[in-house]
């Protein structure tokens, strides 16, 4: 039985071969085909038009989407630390023409608590079914160690990563790589950093950039119907040894 392994691009061939031990000759970079609808201009608007139907009062803003990942060491003690945000500050910065939705990971029990007079612009998105479907209408994603941002790269628009715990959760949960060195966009270790780049709209785009061409090359789209091709060339007798 043959089992290969499909990855965004051709730079991530050393990558797979050398962290997860896979022969080079049973990488496949086509691409990943469970994103091949991501960019559907056709399913993007259509998307929106629910969306802004469903939630009249963030059209025309500029949204923000806060999804980071859990604390703890696993479902059962799963936490966030909600006195690590600042909801007034985040408030204040939206005045009339932002918005701030927090998607919370669904391991966390305890709920985010958004007083009554920050309603308006500050909206718990907790129970919303498909983070990926919330890229199409966010602006600026801030998230940390979550994966979340791997699709949201795909849409080459800014991401900040809030990492008040980085050293800490580097030693106790472990990273491959760096989060400071390699993250695709600006780390932000204390929330007046990360109020500073969201105020200043800096976000180290160049590094969104780059990593976009290292993980999807030339993604266009239709990496299933070239995983069907190699799959099909791979079964054919004249190749099965």
């Amino acid at each position: 039985m043959n089992t290969n392994v499909l990855v965004g691009s051709k730079k991530l061939i050393k990558v797979y071969e050398e962290v997860f031990g896979v022969e080079r000759e049973k990488i496949l970079p086509v691409g990943m085909p469970r994103l091949d609808d991501f960019l559907n201009k056709e399913k993007i608007d259509e998307f929106k038009t629910k969306f802004y139907s469903e939630y009249p009062n963030l059209l025309n803003k500029k949204i923000i989407l806060f999804a980071p990942t859990f604390r703890g060491g696993g479902q059962k003690t799963a936490y966030y630390n909600y006195a690590r945000i600042d909801l007034r500050r985040i408030y204040d910065f939206c005045g009339n023409d932002k918005c701030f939705l927090i998607k919370m990971h669904p391991f966390v029990i305890k709920d985010v608590e958004i007083p009554k007079e920050y309603a308006d612009r500050i909206f718990n998105f907790r129970d919303y079914p498909n983070i990926n479907d919330l890229y199409y209408v966010t602006d600026v994603l801030i998230t940390d160690y979550s994966s979340n941002y791997y699709e949201y790269a795909l849409m080459k628009k800014p991401m900040l990563f809030y990492t008040y715990d980085r050293e800490i959760y580097e030693l106790t949960r472990g990273v491959h790589r760096s989060v400071k060195d390699n993250a695709p966009g600006k780390i932000c270790d204390t929330f007046d950093e990360l109020m500073y780049s969201l105020e200043n709209e800096d976000y180290d785009f160049e590094k969104s950039v780059q990593f976009v061409e290292e993980q999807f090359g030339d993604y266009d789209g239709k990496a299933s119907d070239r995983s069907e091709e190699h799959t099909s060339e791979l079964q054919s007798p004249s190749l099965i040894s």
